[in-house]
């Protein structure tokens, strides 16, 4: 193989020379939760190696869910996931990705989200709700992110949260047709230009509403906003609402007094927990909720299973018998959980299109949906 001396340099300069300290274990592909289910192992050990010698992977590139398995197990900590993100970097430079990150990047330029719905459209959600314009002044800004603003589905989260904010008596406020997307996707894609382009933008937004705190709904916009945003001025407080809402409920600020005789079980959100290591604060409110019988599933915490969203994936065809959410829900049902929870819009969406194609019929909520049923403010 003949080493490409350029490429293999711009490789470990776009992955901050992090593949260097890989001594070629292979424990990165034998964890990889698509050697499961690929004819072909999603070989990261081979893929790493070949980007140190300056060829950059095709074939499985844009397979991975960035679900950071690989570097959980990994024994020496090699940042896996930001040499994949170096070698798309690399792709899209030599314009070499998928054709429908191509129409979603074009989605997000002209409409401000991945789906191509008009911005008017973004504060839909928040209608017959007394959500304040964020720019008019508020103590804590509500991101409420692409997925959940469009989708009819998904919505509900941001009408749940939205009421226990106002039970908790928070002063806080969204951006409405203002808000555009975090760049979750568009960093999936390589596309680092663009990439900066909107994250200064919305820097800018976050800065004029004068807020000391943003809430965020996605994972991956709370590790967006965390991971990258520090670096272009950002310096409010972020959090998720799962940890806003624990705090809450720890120092008494909203009550759940309904009761609930219902069997959960809850799926750790790769972006949640292994990216950040959110497992107890989920746990904490579960155990507040009067009535709840919880149960853990086979895989959970730094093992859990991802929902197969992440990385871009969920602009891709996955291949019936491919899914990762598949296993996800039945691994559910196995523990004889009625409602499978999780705290990710991506989660919330793969997991309920599982749970009809596998005839489960499992039951998927939002952590905030059934906060607020416990609270007594639920909302349709």
């Amino acid at each position: 193989m003949t080493v490409d001396f350029e490429q293999r340099d711009e490789f470990l300069k776009m992955s901050l020379f992090e593949p260097s300290i890989c001594f070629q274990c292979g424990t990165c592909t034998a964890t990889c939760p698509w050697s499961e289910l690929l004819e072909t192992p999603m070989a990261v050990r081979k893929m790493i190696h070949q980007a140190q010698l300056g060829v950059m992977p095709k074939e499985l590139l844009w397979f991975c869910t960035t679900c950071k398995m690989c570097e959980e197990r990994c024994p020496r900590e090699v940042g896996i996931v930001k040499s994949l993100l170096a070698m798309r970097k690399i792709a899209f430079k030599k314009r070499e990705i998928p054709t429908e990150f191509e129409r979603m990047l074009w989605n997000v330029l002209e409409q401000g989200n991945p789906f191509g719905d008009s911005q008017s459209m973004r504060e839909n959600w928040a209608r017959n709700l007394d959500v304040k314009d964020a720019k008019k002044g508020v103590d804590v800004l509500l991101y409420v992110g692409c997925s959940v603003s469009y989708d009819p589905r998904l919505q509900k989260i941001a009408r749940s949260l939205s009421t226990i904010l106002d039970s908790s008596d928070i002063s806080f406020g969204i951006l409405g047709r203002n808000e555009i997307c975090c760049g979750d996707s568009v960093r999936s894609t390589g596309e680092n230009a663009f990439l900066e382009t909107l994250i200064e933008e919305n820097v800018r937004n976050f800065k004029s509403t004068g807020a000391k705190k943003i809430i965020t709904i996605s994972p991956h916009c709370f590790d967006m906003f965390i991971d990258l945003y520090k670096n272009y001025g950002l310096e409010t407080e972020v959090v998720h609402y799962t940890q806003l809402i624990s705090e809450l409920l720890s120092n008494n600020s909203i009550m759940m007094p309904n009761k609930l005789n219902k069997v959960v079980t809850y799926h750790d959100p790769c972006y949640l927990g292994r990216y950040h290591g959110i497992y107890d604060e989920p746990r904490n409110i579960l155990e507040g909720i009067k009535g709840l019988d919880f149960v853990e599933m086979k895989d959970s915490k730094e093992n859990s299973l991802c929902c197969g969203g992440g990385g871009g994936r969920m602009w891709l065809e996955t291949e019936p018998d491919h899914r990762f959410s598949d296993i996800r829900v039945k691994q559910s049902s196995e523990v004889g959980a009625e409602i499978m929870l999780t705290a990710c819009p991506y989660c919330i969406q793969n997991f309920e299109d599982s749970s009809k194609v596998t005839g489960t019929n499992m039951e998927v909520k939002d952590l905030s949906e059934i906060v607020a049923q416990a609270i007594g403010c639920s909302v349709e």
